[in-house]
């Protein structure tokens, strides 16, 4: 892990490249706030699991994994994320955070957050980008 010792994969390397991603101030302006909460290991210290986009490192045959889970919340009330599918590997979690931003962006009606996009149309379209 990165600093702790309980860690089953990396989460500062992760965040990151998926701040490198979306590095262009314009994207960022139009993504507007969205939280993404990256957890090394089951102990979610992070708290992937209320965030628009969690992430949950874990370990497949030594290598890293990253479960993804979408639609958390704690603002109004405190919802537990979607799992979205199978984890996906390290090497392609950030394009997988981007093709899930990319759904948001694309469906999004004016000022929609998040979870108010993901409400409105499922988590259909966010599972085919990903694993199409």
């Amino acid at each position: 892990g990165d600093y702790c010792d309980l860690a089953k994969a990396v989460s500062i390397p992760i965040a990151t490249r998926v701040q490198q991603r979306f590095d262009d101030m314009d994207k960022l302006l139009d993504i507007g706030n969205l939280n993404i909460n990256i957890s090394g290991c089951e102990n979610s210290c992070a708290h992937h699991h209320v965030a628009d986009i969690g992430l949950l490192g874990m370990q497949k045959n030594g290598e890293e994994y990253y479960q993804i889970t979408v639609a958390g919340e704690t603002l109004h009330k405190t919802v537990i994320g979607k799992k979205l599918g199978p984890s996906v590997s390290g090497d392609n979690v950030v394009d997988a955070v981007e093709d899930i931003v990319n759904v948001y962006l694309d469906n999004r009606e004016e000022e929609e957050k998040f979870t108010e996009v993901f409400k409105r149309i499922g988590i259909k379209p966010f599972k085919e980008k990903v694993y199409e």
